[in-house]
């Protein structure tokens, strides 16, 4: 890892703990709940084939991406809660490994806002400003606390969003 990554990294893990810090998780929603709309918006249109295809070998599809999405939010949802309620998680497995998936990018859509659905009834079931303590470990933005993790979701939501629409505007994308 180079110095300006590790760089970048403590600037987003101050960033994820400030604002977690400052706003409680009904506050947090909104922004969140935003960054998944806009996700599932940019899956709309997509065909399948579009979302099968990547642009090498090296490259994740649509469809890769939007399965990660959907596992590393079941997983940051469960880290949340249980931070929220004073308990240890296990942060270890939090970014899933690519996978292929039979499923249609209209099922994965569904899937994806469904997850977000889960989120907004799991976070009105939080105390609205749980202590800062404990902290999970995430691999590249270090110690976070449940509303840190929280926000993380946003940004790897719109993170993995700029991943698909590079992936649309990549030479050879097939036509609608």
């Amino acid at each position: 890892m180079t110095t300006d990554q590790q760089a970048e990294f403590a600037r987003l893990q101050g960033y994820l703990n400030g604002q977690g810090e400052r706003n409680s998780h009904s506050a947090i929603w909104p922004r969140a709940v935003k960054a998944r709309m806009e996700l599932v918006d940019c899956l709309a249109k997509v065909t399948d084939e579009q979302a099968a295809w990547a642009p090498s070998a090296e490259d994740w599809s649509i469809k890769e991406v939007a399965l990660h999405i959907l596992n590393g939010s079941r997983s940051t949802r469960r880290i949340v809660q249980a931070l929220s309620a004073g308990e240890t998680a296990d942060s270890s497995g939090i970014e899933p490994p690519r996978k292929t998936t039979d499923a249609t990018v209209v099922e994965l859509s569904d899937q994806l806002r469904d997850d977000g659905i889960e989120w907004a009834v799991a976070i009105s079931q939080l105390p609205p400003t749980p202590a800062l303590e404990p902290t999970a470990n995430h691999s590249m933005f270090g110690d976070l606390h449940a509303r840190a993790w929280h926000l993380f979701q946003r940004v790897h939501d719109l993170d993995h969003m700029n991943q698909i629409e590079a992936v649309k505007q990549a030479d050879g994308y097939p036509a609608a």
